[in-house]
């Protein structure tokens, strides 16, 4: 029985793709029992399993990889969901690969448990402490870092930070987690497993360590002297677009492919991992199947960073703010292309180191050709998650840096954060109230609506922004003009504005 005459989908199981009579869809042709668990992945999201799962796969299905499987880790309560589903179809999922012209799809078998940590915590922490654990890898978004990107510092003020502080059984925090698992292998003399950020972040391993010491010195002095000096965390750049599954992707599933999948993943076709090659307990050989394994991460990163997720970043609020409801739309409007293209050029990529064999230029194109890409459907909602992670790490260095050359060039990004601190009033441009989906969204949006088009009371919070922009006048002026030129114009009249100043 083929897709096109199929009456009833394929549930996915261990048993169902033993006997797979789907066409043109690949399964493991791997044995999914009986295979070493080396890695530990908290934060089982749409962009782990179209990313770190999907290299596992790679190497499991390509070349017999038997030592490496992933066990999955749900840290927080909304997780329960991605449990039940997961765990009811033997951890297999479909990931579908959409570009413009082709689409591809695979069932993803290198996930081989599932473990929710809300329910039992100290089996999360035994299984890290496990010697068959050999990395523990992270995707958690900015904001499960805990990071004060103005400050440097560990935000040991936040009160999941203080509860894994004091209670050290029922943690909530990645550094809960992870410092109860090294502390049992530094009692039992056992080698630190690595810890691995999978995450968009500047320097993401050395953040992840540094403020990994600064919880364990809260702890215990001498483990975090341990920590210190034998834990490994290399950064890494990660790069694809995952956008959130919807019901229509399941039905797609269902009804023409002849698939029942309750969790999905759906992506882009380019995919693309610069990492630290920084392993003291062994990795998996990722060279073999796309993995670019470096020395040094951090031009590539900074590159992504700044280019990439910067410009998606601020595309995001002033195209939400256009009532835009996808990506490609924002990205395929003539004048958020141009302000993208010129942003970048003028004001990005001239902070950049230079990368042998890489033209930013083109780099820069390439981010937009793949934005414009409408099969994907990315939400426009889903790129504003989370901005006080995303905005201090994406945008505002490139504006500090800027505002520390005596011709610093900052008008087009500014524009952009005036965009997100619109945004954050929680109000469309007609009126219309919407959700902001931040871990500080009481805080931004009180802020936000207390100083409505003065920048002042957001600009005041300390742990998003540095006395170098909140006392910088040039740069408080022209964020001032710039909300006052959205709240009366409309986001695209004041693209539209700043652009009179430029040449394509």
């Amino acid at each position: 029985m083929t897709k096109d005459n199929q009456t009833t989908p394929v549930s996915l199981s261990n048993n169902s793709i033993k006997n797979w009579h789907i066409p043109d869809i690949e399964v493991p042709n791997y044995s999914r029992q009986g295979v070493k668990q080396g890695i530990v992945h908290l934060g089982v999201g749409g962009f782990h399993r179209s990313h770190l799962a999907l290299y596992m796969h790679r190497l499991m299905q390509q070349h017999n990889t038997k030592d490496w499987s992933i066990c999955g880790v749900g840290l927080i309560k909304p997780d329960a969901i991605m449990r039940d589903d997961l765990n009811s179809q033997d951890c297999l999922y479909t990931l579908l690969e959409r570009g413009i012209d082709k689409s591809t799809t695979r069932v993803i078998g290198s996930i081989t448990s599932y473990m929710y940590a809300p329910e039992n915590p100290r089996a999360v922490i035994e299984k890290m402490a496990n010697p068959d654990t050999r990395i523990v890898s992270l995707t958690v978004t900015e904001s499960g870092y805990y990071h004060s990107e103005a400050t440097a510092s560990l935000q040991t003020e936040d009160p999941a930070i203080a509860n894994d502080l004091k209670n050290p059984d029922t943690p909530c925090t990645i550094y809960g987690y992870l410092y109860e698992a090294l502390l049992i292998r530094y009692n039992k003399g056992l080698a630190p497993f690595t810890v691995m950020s999978c995450d968009n972040m500047p320097e993401n391993g050395k953040t992840l360590k540094s403020m990994l010491i600064a919880f364990a010195k809260l702890k215990n002095s001498k483990v975090a002297s341990w920590i210190s000096s034998e834990v490994a965390s290399p950064n890494a750049m990660v790069d694809r677009v995952t956008p959130k599954t919807t019901d229509d992707d399941r039905e797609y599933l269902a009804k023409i492919l002849g698939i029942k999948d309750k969790c999905p993943v759906v992506c882009e076709p380019f995919i693309q991992w610069v990492l630290e090659d920084h392993f003291p307990q062994g990795r998996p050989d990722w060279e073999k199947v796309g993995v670019q394994v470096v020395s040094n991460v951090e031009p590539y990163e900074l590159m992504k960073l700044r280019l990439l997720n910067g410009a998606h970043s601020e595309m995001g609020y002033l195209g939400y703010l256009a009532g835009y409801q996808y990506i490609h739309e924002v990205v395929t409007d003539p004048l958020i292309n141009r302000y993208i293209r010129i942003m970048n050029r003028e004001e990005v990529i001239p902070l950049l180191p230079k990368i042998e064999g890489v033209d930013f230029g083109e780099y820069s194109l390439s981010v937009l050709e793949r934005f414009s890409n409408p099969a994907i459907k990315d939400q426009v909602s889903r790129i504003c998650l989370m901005g006080s992670g995303k905005m201090p790490k994406y945008v505002l260095p490139s504006i500090s840096e800027q505002l520390a050359k005596p011709d610093g060039k900052f008008d087009l990004l500014t524009l952009g954060v005036a965009g997100w601190f619109r945004y954050l009033r929680g109000v469309d441009m007609v009126g219309k109230e919407f959700e902001i989906e931040d871990v500080m969204a009481s805080t931004l949006k009180e802020a936000a609506n207390k100083g409505c088009d003065d920048p002042a009371s957001l600009l005041g919070i300390e742990t998003l922004f540095g006395d170098d922009l909140r006392n910088n006048k040039a740069f408080v002026d022209q964020l001032t003009n710039d909300m006052k030129l959205i709240s009366n114009k409309g986001p695209l009249e004041a693209v539209r504005a700043r652009l009179l100043a430029y040449k394509d």
